[in-house]
């Protein structure tokens, strides 16, 4: 997943043969495309130890809530995008110039809740697909359309942020990014118990 990351945001930065002012509206973007497209890798491996191996009985035996075990997985997931984002934004600041982290609370914010969207979205597909045979990129196909428009908020608000543009636009991504985490935090502990049902 890191390497992948690296790779995409080497390549997306050697592309950019733009004026600065549009390397920063462009920088957000690129950013969490790269975010999504290798951190989907590790979500839909999320579940595939319990797919592959048939660990999810074992899983079962303890007196754990499935929701918690959701929540578990949630975690590990954001804390995989944050590790990944950890390697790509500096790629990007180093290759391209762009100072993404010029602002590093309101980038925070944004990876926070933009991450929180695509892992809660993420983790609860990857589960539904363990219960499909041969379904190993089915949580990557589905998460696209999903995560479109956490993607596109958490572009428009990282692009935003690069330009120190902080008036009611931005805190409008920011409401939005946040409706959306909540309702896929919440979507993904109401369902998954049904999700991992066999």
């Amino acid at each position: 997943m890191l390497l992948f990351g690296a790779v995409v945001a080497l390549v997306f930065s050697m592309q950019m043969d733009v004026a600065p002012e549009q390397k920063q509206r462009m920088a957000g973007g690129l950013v969490w495309l790269a975010t999504f497209f290798a951190g989907a890798l590790a979500i839909d491996r999320s579940f595939a130890s319990e797919r592959e191996e048939g660990c999810w009985e074992g899983l079962c035996t303890y007196p754990l809530s499935p929701t918690l075990i959701y929540l578990a997985k949630l975690a590990v997931n954001v804390a995989a995008l944050a590790a990944l984002q950890c390697v790509i934004v500096p790629l990007f600041v180093v290759f391209s110039g762009v100072p993404l982290l010029a602002h590093p609370g309101a980038m925070l914010l944004v990876a926070l809740l933009g991450n929180l969207g695509i892992a809660a979205s993420g983790t609860l597909l990857s589960a539904l697909a363990g219960g499909v045979r041969h379904g190993g990129s089915l949580p990557a196909l589905l998460m696209l359309p999903l995560a479109v428009p956490v993607v596109l908020a958490s572009a428009e608000a990282t692009g935003m942020a690069v330009e120190g543009d902080f008036g009611a636009p931005w805190w409008r991504w920011i409401q939005l990014l946040g409706a959306f985490a909540v309702v896929f935090v919440t979507l993904g502990t109401l369902l998954f118990d049904f999700a991992v049902e066999e």
